[in-house]
């Protein structure tokens, strides 16, 4: 469980601007090739950190982008993990989770801290999973890259076992029914 004193001082030192420019930062650096799968060295939390103090307002040391780091992995880890929970689905363009009412109650009953994402979903997922070098499937028909996939009468009982969980979302802009 998370430490409110521990969040708070994150949200002093932080804030949201330098969140966003920090997590800015390792995604030009993840696009460039010089961040492979959020690996970062004792130095380079240093280098960060004087690059953060270059355009930032506070001065920052290794351990503070070390603990950031940590967070923000966790954070994306654990946005991955509801994504994959039965009804959840991704809106790319709201950066929000979609899912009844009903899919979020259970996901929340299962685990509580999911719950912070049913208001602001988790902006810079994309670009933390583009960090921390992720490539999630998610949802009913996920399957590892080690199994082999589900023949039709898998598929057939998946896709009944899905539709009896959860009831369809209905997109507002299509007005169109279907399951996540």
């Amino acid at each position: 469980m998370e430490d409110p004193e521990d969040t708070s001082r994150d949200n002093v030192l932080w804030g949201d601007a330098m969140e966003e420019i920090f997590i800015d930062m390792l995604y030009q650096d993840a696009l460039q090739g010089r961040l492979k799968g959020g690996k970062i060295t004792f130095r380079e939390h240093g280098v960060y950190a004087q690059r953060l103090t270059a355009v930032g307002k506070k001065v920052f040391d290794g351990n503070q982008v070390r603990g950031k780091l940590t967070r923000l992995k966790g954070m994306q880890r654990l946005f991955t993990d509801l994504l994959s929970q039965t009804g959840m689905g991704w809106d790319p363009n709201t950066k929000t989770v979609v899912a009844s009412d009903e899919c979020w109650e259970n996901a929340i009953r299962v685990k509580s801290k999911w719950g912070r994402f049913r208001t602001f979903g988790c902006p810079k997922y994309e670009e933390l999973c583009t960090i921390f070098g992720a490539s999630v499937a998610y949802g009913t028909m996920q399957h590892a890259s080690t199994q082999l996939p589900a023949d039709s009468d898998d598929e057939r009982r998946l896709d009944e076992e899905m539709r009896a969980r959860c009831p369809p979302i209905t997109r507002p802009s299509t007005g169109i029914a279907h399951w996540q």
